[in-house]
């Protein structure tokens, strides 16, 4: 009787859990933040529609990934960052400087990872295009320039989408709520990470907004946000 007990106790926290989790107002949590994003989303949203276009990919479906990145996005940070990523990573490489830069806060190492990706799969040869990944200056140099513009970050995402779609086909069997939210938590987390792991992290709460994140800060889930955002403006 005691399990019994427990286990409905224990029930009835998950639920009660899983419901907050959800009825989170996270316009309301975010207040200003929020509505700048927004707002820059929907100043941005032709522009950047073109560009997701281009490699066959829904534009409301690539701007809620990086929302929950365009809430934090602070000019200050990126233009900190961008120095030390320009000298330092052109320099040394990823050992040098790793660090997120521009709107969609996209770090050198993400794009080395989609450039290899890309170049390995029937996606080059269909586009007819293919990176350059000499570990020279050079090569590292043009990745800067790409992340460092909002049409070569836009590029980037469409093809973080197409790629992680042609890897995990398990995403076309899901429903778009779904899939909205394992791509926001592969962006968030790992390009390379397996379907299991997504899957896993997907309700974690390991996002935040600080610089510095210390004992105080407060942790949300990534994915929560990005699909928050979907549902908001897909219709």
């Amino acid at each position: 009787m005691i399990n019994l007990k427990h286990s409905i106790m224990l029930w009835m926290l998950l639920v009660m859990n899983s419901t907050t989790a959800f009825s989170i107002d996270y316009r309301k949590v975010f207040g200003n933040a929020w509505n700048e994003a927004e707002c820059y989303v929907c100043e941005h949203h032709e522009k950047w529609k073109q560009e997701f276009e281009l490699f066959g990919v829904d534009s409301r479906l690539a701007e809620a990934i990086v929302f929950p990145e365009l809430i934090r996005y602070s000019m200050w940070q990126d233009m900190i960052e961008r120095s030390a990523v320009n000298g330092l990573y052109v320099m040394k490489g990823r050992e040098g400087a790793n660090f997120s830069i521009g709107r969609f806060q996209m770090k050198p190492s993400f794009a080395e990872e989609l450039e290899q990706a890309w170049n390995a799969s029937p996606l080059a040869q269909e586009y007819g295009f293919y990176f350059n990944l000499a570990n020279k200056a050079e090569a590292r140099r043009s990745r800067i320039r790409r992340l460092s513009s909002e049409q070569g970050q836009c590029r980037y995402l469409a093809i973080f989408i197409r790629l992680l779609q042609q890897r995990l086909p398990q995403l076309q069997q899901v429903s778009p709520q779904e899939r909205v939210r394992l791509l926001a938590t592969a962006y968030n987390h790992s390009f390379l990470a397996s379907w299991q792991s997504l899957c896993r992290l997907q309700h974690e709460r390991l996002f935040h907004t600080d610089v510095v994140k210390t004992r105080s800060t407060q942790l949300y889930c990534y994915a929560d946000i990005a699909l928050s955002f979907w549902q908001s403006n897909s219709q």
